[in-house]
């Protein structure tokens, strides 16, 4: 594989396949009327889907009597970025060697797989027999090559953190930046998420209203903030609050003193490492901005309902952000070099400085990359990794022999952790462990959610209500464990479903999603229980009595205090989102100075020259708020300052 800057047309050059055989399951088309074949197949037209991840992957496809002579996705609602290499690759493979044999796309095996399996499909309609297109394809033999590159830096992973930290350096002033990616894309977890940044200082036309919860929330966490901050800590955010009160708005008050305090008061981590976190945010906000980057209006998330939480306008999930950061590159010609498919597995080390990083190239290749500056591990956290999810677990009731679902993406096994702890790194908090309480139950996505993270009722299969709906996450996720088959349903209507049309928040059909059991939609609150199973009567009391809390603002049964004008379920059309846990964030990590430059550290508390790391690799980091650390570090190293 050459070395190729981050374009759209490279990151298709980069992308190959490895082996994952076909498994033929869930195929449906439709046959046209054609000619007979001497050679196995009725040449014409043929088209099938085969069933991707959110939905099924439709294909369209023509065969000549003695071939199949081209195969293309007509449509899909895969996830972007991800999907993008098996949408381009696994179509032009499957026609060039004649074969359903080739390999998948390491990252997007699923889609890979429906693209297989609805060519299989068309090729029985085609009347082609069982081996018609076993074809000729072999995989090459793994590459004994090695390759010795130089770089100023080397970033080891291309998600949120590693992705802002290459192109902040090469906006700053590296000459060349090499990044080492285990997946088919750039993008991680970000373009799996709800795409959620901090946006502390956002301009009133994006903030909420402050209602009285919100006002009470504040009250109660200013008379807590003395406790846990010092006289002048407490001082800046009280002159903040003076502030916005002599401002006269009526929108959602925020600071990065308060952003802090709240991340303090949840047990996130210490005030200081709060509001470092808080600076870097607010840092990389104001630089997006300031290029033009467009954000939507402001709302509480799952487990952190203060509505400070955004995302790009553009796009779904994060891919709004790997959007800007790829065009921006491209626009300014940035030395960014992004080797996919290339997973890093060792760091080099001379004279106990770490100097550079040894990776596999998709072909076998070794590269072994040296970085003037060191290395940065941004390679995510471990919560895709079952084996180390036990080994640190001391929360959790994993049952053995059973499957720990994610809501990552490929590739966050902890090989950055791993690879510092080779080097002399330490770790802390690994048994703090956070699940997402608002999982698809076939797929552990967040991307198929109907609903207000916030502003719905939860219940469980007996169509009870059994927690708080706006707890924070460990809490949530405990109630859940212990309810039947250990899943919930999330319920809104017209008002808090967040659909737009015939989608819901991220695009996908709401038919697709009821036809595939991940969405239930009725016309009366009865209808929706019988629908769900647990009876339309009991889902009925169970609504009209979360109505009366919403609208007293007071919950006496469960404890909620964040209640809107559109809380109460009432207008139709209602809908029952089933949801579940799943592995979401791992919040332990490597220990580094946050204060300087993300060094990792070593037993002794010294750094480790030549290494840092940011992202969920490290300890407390998590969530797309990484991207401020990526930020952080870029200009800790190119900046000014380090001139």
């Amino acid at each position: 594989m050459n070395e190729l800057g981050l374009t759209r047309r490279s990151f298709m050059k980069t992308l190959t396949v490895a082996g994952v055989s076909v498994a033929v399951f869930g195929l449906s088309g439709c046959a046209p009327t054609a000619s007979a074949s001497t050679k196995g197949f009725k040449a014409g037209t043929y088209t099938a889907s085969g069933q991707g991840k959110f939905g099924p992957v439709h294909v369209e496809t023509t065969f000549s009597e003695d071939a199949l002579t081209a195969v293309a996705v007509t449509k899909h609602e895969e996830t972007k970025f991800i999907s993008d290499a098996a949408i381009e690759r696994i179509p032009a493979a499957i026609v060039e060697h004649q074969s359903l044999d080739v390999d998948v796309i390491t990252g997007a095996s699923l889609t890979s797989m429906a693209i297989k399996n609805a060519v299989t499909d068309c090729v029985k309609q085609a009347g082609g027999k069982k081996n018609a297109l076993a074809g000729s394809y072999v995989p090459p033999a793994p590459s004994t090559a090695v390759e010795e590159l130089d770089a100023d830096v080397v970033i080891v992973g291309s998600g949120a953190s590693g992705t802002v930290a290459a192109l902040t350096a090469a906006r700053l002033g590296a000459k060349k930046v090499v990044v080492l990616e285990k997946s088919c894309t750039i993008g991680g977890n970000a373009l799996v998420s709800g795409g959620y940044l901090e946006y502390v200082n956002a301009p009133d036309e994006l903030r909420e209203k402050m209602t009285d919860s919100y006002t009470n929330e504040l009250a109660d966490e200013l008379a807590q903030a003395p406790s846990v901050m010092t006289p002048e800590q407490f001082a800046l955010l009280q002159a903040d609050y003076d502030a916005w009160k002599a401002s006269g708005s009526d929108k959602v008050f925020d600071s990065i003193y308060l952003h802090a305090l709240q991340y303090k008061l949840q047990g996130e981590g210490e005030y200081d490492e709060m509001l470092r976190t808080a600076e870097n945010i607010a840092d990389l906000d104001d630089w997006l901005v300031s290029e033009g980057f467009q954000f939507k209006d402001l709302c509480g998330i799952v487990g952190y309902s203060w509505p400070r939480w955004t995302s790009p306008k553009e796009g779904v999930c994060g891919q709004g952000y790997f959007m800007f950061y790829q065009d921006t590159i491209e626009k300014n010609d940035y030395p960014v070099e992004i080797y996919l498919n290339t997973p890093a597995n060792e760091l080099i080390i001379e004279n106990g400085e770490v100097v550079g990083a040894v990776a596999t190239g998709p072909d076998g290749t070794t590269y072994r990359v040296r970085g003037e500056k060191g290395v940065i591990l941004a390679t995510g956290g471990f919560s895709g990794n079952p084996d180390m999810l036990r080994e640190y677990n001391t929360m959790w009731p994993f049952k053995e022999g059973t499957d720990i679902p994610t809501t990552n993406a490929y590739g966050h096994t902890g090989d950055g952790i791993t690879m510092g702890l080779a080097a002399g790194g330490t770790v802390a908090l690994m048994d703090t462990q956070m699940p997402f309480p608002f999982a698809d139950c076939k797929n552990s996505t967040d991307e198929t959610t109907v609903g207000d993270d916030i502003d719905c009722a939860i219940v469980n299969k007996e169509g009870k209500r059994f927690m708080d709906e706006v707890k924070d996450r460990y809490t949530m996720t405990q109630h859940i464990m212990e309810q039947t088959d250990q899943m919930m349903f999330m319920i809104s209507d017209a008002d808090t479903c967040r659909v737009n049309g015939d989608v819901n928040r991220y695009g996908h059909s709401l038919q697709s999603l009821i036809d595939q059991g991940q969405l239930y939609r009725a016309d009366t609150i009865e209808e929706l229980g019988e629908q769900i199973g647990c009876g339309g009567a009991a889902l009925a009391a169970t609504i009209e009595r979360y109505n009366e809390l919403c609208r007293a603002g007071e919950d006496p049964d469960f404890g909620r205090t964040t209640f809107s004008e559109e809380s109460p379920i009432e207008n139709l059309p209602f809908y029952a989102s089933p949801r579940t846990w799943a592995m979401h964030i791992t919040v332990g990590g490597l220990n580094v100075d946050i204060y300087d430059s993300y060094q990792v550290l070593d037993e002794s508390g010294a750094a480790i020259p030549g290494l840092r790391a940011i992202g969920e690799t490290i300890i407390g980091s998590c969530g797309i708020g990484v991207q401020g650390e990526g930020f952080a570090v870029a200009n800790a190293l190119f900046g000014p300052a380090a001139a």
